[in-house]
């Protein structure tokens, strides 16, 4: 018997680093005010979505955006919650922190007639996002910046997660980080995706064979 489910992936609210312009990757920043009240719209928002389960990413700006969340959900007590490492953000090894600017330093930028990029967001409008992850861990000095191999093998180990756990017609809630998002949006639409906005929704369809389709980007409501 075949089986579909729904992913409803919330992007965690504005932290400290993201007013900073700073990379965030696995290092961490608390949630501002602002990051706080607009999660709590979204979890308002979502409200009234019947999901079967949650999970989070372990990261403490998504934990925090999950407890805020289910804070608003009338079902709470009846929702698992599991948190998985498998949706972190990109690692970026030694970078980790720096000013997203960084990002300049990957490519010869004058061939898109550009001397700089604010983010990873804009560089991937001229260059594919496995390229730029691959690059990334190059100019690592560590090299302990994930690549695109690394990357896509520890996300996709926790979608078939999800998927193993789920049964046909699930929405399942996951609360994860916006250059994974992003990344995902782009790869299976083969289309340039931006950053998707902090505590917004982004629905994809799962089915058996584990392809993903998308529904909803970078929205802020379910209307």
């Amino acid at each position: 018997m075949s089986k579909k489910i729904q992913l409803h992936l919330v992007r965690h609210g504005e932290t400290y680093f993201n007013t900073c312009q700073k990379i965030q990757g696995w290092s961490d920043s608390l949630l501002t005010h602002e990051g706080v009240n607009n999660v709590s719209h979204v979890g308002k928002t979502i409200n009234r979505v019947p999901f079967v389960k949650v999970y989070s990413s372990d990261l403490g700006r998504a934990k925090a955006t999950t407890a805020i969340i289910l804070s608003e959900n009338k079902n709470k007590q009846t929702m698992p919650l599991e948190y998985i490492p498998n949706f972190r953000e990109q690692f970026f090894g030694s970078f980790e922190g720096d000013k997203l600017n960084v990002f300049s330093k990957l490519f010869d930028l004058t061939t898109i007639n550009k001397t700089t990029v604010e983010n990873d967001s804009e560089l991937a409008r001229y260059f594919p996002e496995d390229d730029i992850m691959d690059r990334f861990k190059l100019i690592d000095p560590t090299h302990d910046a994930e690549n695109s191999l690394e990357f896509w093998n520890r996300v996709e180990q926790g979608l078939q997660h999800v998927f193993s756990k789920s049964r046909d017609g699930d929405k399942i809630l996951v609360v994860t980080h916006g250059a994974l998002i992003r990344k995902l949006a782009t790869r299976i639409t083969h289309s340039y995706h931006k950053n998707p906005d902090n505590a917004s929704i982004s629905i994809f369809e799962m089915n058996d064979n584990l392809n993903l389709t998308l529904h909803q980007y970078n929205q802020h409501s379910l209307e």
